[in-house]
C-alpha cells in the first residue's frame, strides 16, 4: 500500500514558503465570509442570550432607596478627618452598614428576617459628593423593601452618634424613595457585540488557516515549485488577452519542435486511459484553475512517467484574468482588456 508521500516529500512541502502576495489575494476575495460569520456570531449571541434570559425563572423583585446625608464636623486642620472622609467610599459604607454595630440594630427592627438576607439587600453608591450617600435595599416584595428601608434609617442615625469622636455629627436620612419593581436588566447588544468579536476572529483565523492550507492552482509557481514540469502559461478562455497570446506564442514554438497534444489531466486519472496512443505524441497538460488538483496533478505526472510519455509542458486553463493582473501588478483588469483590445487591432491593421 502506498503512502502518502514520504518524509522528504513531507518536509519540502513544509518548506515551500508561503507567497504572501498570493495569500492576500485569496483571503480579500473571501473577506465576505469573515464578515459572514461575524454576523452570524452576533445573530447567535443574541438568540443564545434571549432564550437563556427567557428559560431563567426569577421571582419579581422590589427595591427601595434612602439618600443619607453625612454630616461631617469639618476643619481645615483635621488632618484625621480628612483621612476619615476619603477613606470612607461606597465601598466602606456598605461594609459598615453590613456590620453588627448597625446591623444589630436593623434586626432588633426586623428579627423575622435573616441576616444573610439584610446583608444581600444592601446596595451603596456615593456619586461625586462624600457627603451624600444613596442605599437601596432590594426584596422579593415591596413591604418588605421598605421595612428593611425604615430600619436602616434608624440603624444609620444611632450608629451616627457614636461616630462624634472622629468628627461625624450625624447621619440623617435625606430622600427616601418607596419601592418599585426592579426591571430585569436586558444585555442583548453586549451579546451581540460579543459574539461579533467571536465570529470575526473565528473567520479570520479559519480563513487565514484555509488559505494557507488551500492547494489550489491558482499560479505557475505553484506547478513550478513543486514539479520538475515547465508551465507553458494562462489560458484564459478570451484568444486576445494578453495571457493568451503570450500562451499562443510557445505554443507555436513548441509545435516547431515536434507534434503535440493537449489532455485534460483529470481525464488521465479515469481508468481505461489508452498510454500506447499518448506515447506517440508529447502531451500538453490541461490544469484547470481554482480546483484542489496540485495532489491529483503529482498522481497524473508520476502515471505519465510510468508510461514513458514525454511531458511536455502544463497548461493552467480556464484562468482568472483578474487575479492574474492583481497578482501580476499590470493594474486594473479594466485598463489590461483596453490594451489587449488596442493590441489586436494593431495586428488586425498589419501593423
Amino acid at each position: 500500500m502506498r503512502k502518502n508521500g514520504s518524509p522528504e516529500r513531507q518536509t519540502e512541502y513544509w518548506e515551500e514558503g508561503l507567497d504572501l502576495k498570493r495569500l492576500a489575494l485569496c483571503m480579500g476575495k473571501k473577506a465576505w465570509r469573515i464578515l459572514a460569520l461575524s454576523l452570524a456570531g452576533a445573530l447567535l449571541g443574541a438568540a443564545l442570550y434571549l432564550a437563556l434570559r427567557a428559560a431563567a425563572v426569577r421571582e419579581p423583585k422590589y427595591r427601595a432607596e434612602v439618600l443619607f446625608a453625612i454630616r461631617y464636623d469639618i476643619r481645615e486642620e483635621d488632618e484625621t478627618l480628612k483621612a476619615f472622609i476619603n477613606e470612607y467610599n461606597a465601598y466602606t459604607w456598605g461594609d459598615v452598614m453590613r456590620s453588627d454595630p448597625v446591623i444589630c440594630r436593623v434586626m432588633e427592627k426586623l428579627p423575622q428576617v435573616d441576616r444573610a438576607v439584610l446583608e444581600a439587600s444592601v446596595d451603596t453608591a456615593i456619586a461625586s459628593d462624600p457627603e451624600f450617600l444613596t442605599a437601596g435595599f432590594t426584596a422579593p416584595d415591596a413591604a418588605q423593601a421598605e421595612k428593611i428601608r425604615d430600619a436602616y434609617v434608624g440603624a444609620m442615625a444611632a450608629f451616627g452618634e457614636t461616630m462624634k469622636d472622629r468628627g461625624l455629627m450625624a447621619i440623617e436620612a435625606w430622600k427616601t424613595s418607596p419601592a418599585v419593581p426592579v426591571e430585569k436588566e436586558n444585555r442583548v447588544l453586549y451579546a451581540m457585540e460579543l459574539g461579533a468579536i467571536l465570529g470575526l476572529m473565528a473567520g479570520g483565523l479559519w480563513l487565514a488557516a484555509c488559505c494557507v492550507l488551500d492547494d489550489s492552482l491558482l499560479l505557475a509557481s505553484d506547478i513550478e515549485r513543486r514539479y520538475a514540469c515547465p508551465v507553458l502559461g494562462y489560458r484564459t478562455g478570451r484568444p486576445e488577452a494578453g495571457y493568451d497570446l503570450r500562451l499562443r506564442a510557445d505554443l507555436e514554438y513548441l509545435s516547431r519542435r515536434g507534434a503535440y497534444r493537449e489532455i485534460p489531466a483529470d481525464s488521465l486519472l479515469q481508468p481505461g486511459t489508452d498510454w500506447d496512443a499518448l506515447r506517440y505524441t508529447a502531451v500538453v497538460l490541461l490544469a484547470k484553475w481554482g480546483t484542489p488538483c496540485l495532489r491529483t496533478l503529482e498522481l497524473v505526472i508520476r502515471d505519465l512517467k510510468a508510461q514513458e510519455v514525454t511531458l511536455a509542458g502544463v497548461i493552467v486553463s480556464e484562468a482568472d484574468e483578474k487575479f492574474l493582473d492583481r497578482y501580476y501588478g499590470f493594474g486594473s483588469p479594466k485598463k489590461s482588456r483596453e490594451n489587449d483590445g488596442a493590441h489586436g487591432a494593431k495586428r488586425g491593421n498589419g501593423e
